[in-house]
């Protein structure tokens, strides 16, 4: 899991995630936990890590969290194991978002159930120590969130951890929508429809 932080302001929505991708390849509950945690601060220290416990891990920084549907922004996280994949995902529009887990057999269909709308605010996904770390830097803002602040936590995480990529991706929107709620349930239908996925009791 890495960093993906969504704005929802009156009349401007913004999104911004890094690009990490790290497969552990096997059970690997040790390095996870230390590295989620925060006490990995670099892809050096990680690697000397792996070689010490003796875990297989493969790192990638090509992969896009955050994209746009139309006029709705759209970022994701996930993890994979060798049977499951688990996304928890954030549909955003100025003035409203949608937050869903997506469950999925791999190779086969799956389920999305809507875990909350909201509507103006901040919304951040990640591990323990990303999470709280965007958090305190929200805070430090005086909860004044805007499309630089989002930025800079996404630079200050990747110099930070080893849990996401120096890189990053931050997409903006101020498209006023008449009915957002509307729209970004008919993005979610497509990507139902697109993907193979049943969605669960729909609000």
């Amino acid at each position: 899991m890495s960093l993906v932080i969504a704005l929802s302001a009156s009349r401007k929505a913004v999104i911004g995630a890094d690009r990490r991708a790290i497969a552990f390849l096997g059970s690997c509950s040790q390095l996870e936990e230390e590295l989620y945690s925060g006490r990995i601060k670099d892809d050096r220290e990680l690697e000397a890590r792996a070689k010490e416990t003796g875990e297989v891990i493969q790192i990638s920084d090509g992969r896009e969290k955050v994209w746009r549907r139309g006029d709705i922004l759209v970022g994701e996280v996930t993890e994979i194991s060798a049977r499951l994949s688990r996304r928890r995902r954030i549909y955003v529009a100025p003035g409203v978002s949608l937050q869903v887990d997506i469950t999925s057999d791999n190779g086969s269909g799956g389920t999305v159930k809507i875990r909350a709308w909201g509507g103006v605010g901040c919304i951040i996904f990640g591990n323990r120590f990303t999470q709280k770390l965007a958090a305190d830097e929200v805070a430090l803002a005086g909860g004044r969130v805007n499309e630089a602040l989002i930025e800079g936590i996404l630079s200050k995480a990747g110099e930070r951890t080893a849990s996401v990529s120096r890189e990053h991706t931050v997409l903006s929107s101020d498209a006023i929508l008449s009915d957002a709620k509307a729209v970004i349930l008919r993005v979610l239908l497509e990507d139902c429809r697109e993907s193979g996925w049943r969605l669960c009791d729909p609000q």
